[in-house]
């Protein structure tokens, strides 16, 4: 298995909309879940109250992740854009196998 862990720091009064854009409906899941090779999205809060999260993805391996962003670059700048509105900041803190 291949994760992807992103930090995120949510916008407080965006944060029902971040918690739509990467629940198993939401467009994050939906975008990821065209891949046979995705495995899912969990989403840890920090328990603080500070706004951080934690958004981990699951591949079956780093190449299917990276295979598959490359072949739908545009979709995925896009869904960054739109992953933007709802959070202060995003940033890839670790990837793990």
């Amino acid at each position: 298995m291949f994760q992807v862990i992103w930090e995120l720091k949510v916008k407080f009064k965006e944060r029902e909309k971040f918690e739509h854009f990467y629940d198993a409906k939401g467009d994050w899941v939906k975008f990821l879940s065209k891949s046979p090779d995705y495995q899912g999205t969990d989403v840890l809060e920090s328990g603080e109250g500070d706004g951080i999260f934690l958004v981990i993805d699951e591949w079956l391996t780093e190449e299917s992740f990276q295979e598959f962003i490359a072949s739908r670059k545009a979709d995925y700048d896009l869904l960054e854009e739109k992953a933007k509105t709802v959070s202060r900041s995003k940033k890839r803190i670790w990837i793990s196998l």
